[in-house]
């Protein structure tokens, strides 16, 4: 017997439709697509090298950041010949400054 669903949203970015805590279908596949770009150009540049440094994209009109001679030792530069899509952050690229938690505590939220 077929049960309708009552968790179908709306996604805000691109108007389709999708199941409430799923990621929208429509949108993944946009950030599917720009990822397989992105490791094309990084396997068109490096070839068949290992990438053991960090990689570096960066698409038309962006500069590199200021930051000190050391910080870009070793690292590649992979340069997108196209505007960086609005939703794909460069903040996704950064690393994350937080250092993971090795406590085991869990702490109760929302307590009234």
């Amino acid at each position: 017997m077929l049960v309708p669903k009552n968790n179908i949203k709306v996604c805000s970015e691109c108007g389709h439709h999708h199941e409430s805590g799923r990621l929208c279908g429509n949108c993944y596949k946009k950030v599917e697509m720009e990822t397989n770009e992105i490791k094309e150009k990084i396997q068109e540049k490096l070839a068949k090298t290992p990438i053991d440094k960090d990689v570096i994209v960066l698409y038309e009109g962006e500069n590199l950041p200021d930051q000190p001679n050391e910080f870009w030792k070793g690292k590649r530069i992979i340069e997108m010949k196209k505007e960086r899509p609005q939703w794909f952050s460069r903040n996704l690229l950064q690393k994350s400054t937080q250092q993971p938690s090795t406590s085991t505590d869990v702490k109760p939220t929302d307590l009234a």
